[in-house]
Parts: C-alpha cells; structure tokens; sequence
C-alpha cells in the first residue's frame, strides 16, 4: 500500500492531491490518500486503487505502508520514522523545507518541490523510493533509533528534569 497525506494545515488542494494520485496509481497496489480539508469529491473521478478519504488513522496506516507521500510536518515524519516507512517530502511552508531536507539527508527520503510536482516526477521518484533498497533501509535505522530513544515518554521525563521535577516514571515507582 501506499500512502499520501499532505496534513490538515497545508492539504495542497485538488490539483495537488489530484496529481498525487495520479503519479502513485501507476506503481500498484492501493493508494491511500488523506485529502484534509480538501473534500475528495473536489478531486474527481479517481484511478483505479486509489481510496480518497478526509483523514485515516495514519499510525495505523503507516504500519502497513510500503511509501509515504508527506508534506514533512514533524508529526507526520515523527510517525512514518517510527514505522520505518520511507518518504517522498513535499514540503509546502513553515519548518517543512528544512524537516525534509533532513529526512533526504539521512536517506529515508527524497525531496519534491511543489513547483516541480508533476505525475511524472511523482511515479519517478516513488519508484525509486520502492525499488532502492537503500531508502528502507535508512527508514529502518530511523525507527531503530527513534525506539532506542524512548519516546514521548522519555522525552516528558527529560523535560521534568529539565524543569527540576521528578519525572513521572520515578514518581511511579518504575
């Protein structure tokens, strides 16, 4: 399966999610894309395999996901790490630019412009996603390091620390 979700700040429209679409649909499988607060009747009839729905629950679909298409929200990158999903990034405003050029940096991504968005540019680089082995294979470390970590948890008792606290984890008795 494949999924695209361009978040539910900057969803890109019709054209863009439209486009999406029509760039992963070649590649087999299921697309799922979550179109935000764009209505996915604005997106008109739909290649075959590809399910258009306002929201999904996006952890869940990013464990089964072989490619995520994303517009590089922290949230979203955050999730598709912990899953080890690689990403096509396509950041559209805010700290988007620079979380993507990360995610490209440590290879479990490429970067595509919103200007240089195209159904062609789309199957190319999704392709190359699914067939380069060296792109799971970051995405896998990622998750390998992001559970390592600890997670939002660790992060919470780090911060009561930070703040002279006693984290919850102790105050527990773990």
């Amino acid at each position: 399966m494949l999924f695209a979700s361009l978040g539910t700040v900057f969803d890109g429209g019709p054209r863009l999610l439209r486009t999406l679409a029509e760039g992963l649909a070649p590649l087999g499988g299921t697309v799922v894309l979550a179109t935000g607060r764009t209505d996915p009747a604005a997106l008109g009839a739909l290649p075959a395999g590809v399910v258009a729905r306002r929201s999904v629950p996006q952890p869940e679909v990013l464990g089964r996901a072989a490619l995520f298409v994303t517009h590089a929200g922290m949230n979203s990158v955050n999730e598709a790490m912990l899953a080890g999903v690689p990403m096509l990034l396509v950041p559209q405003g805010a700290d988007q630019p620079l979380v993507a050029a990360r995610v490209a940096a440590l290879g479990a991504g490429l970067v595509l412009s919103t200007r240089d968005v195209s159904v062609g540019a789309v199957t190319e680089l999704a392709g190359r996603l699914l067939r380069e082995p060296r792109f799971r294979e970051a995405a896998g470390r990622l998750r390998e390091e992001q559970v390592r970590a600890g997670g939002a948890g660790r992060a919470a008792d780090e911060l009561e620390r930070v703040l002279g606290r006693e984290p919850a984890a102790e105050r527990a008795g773990a």
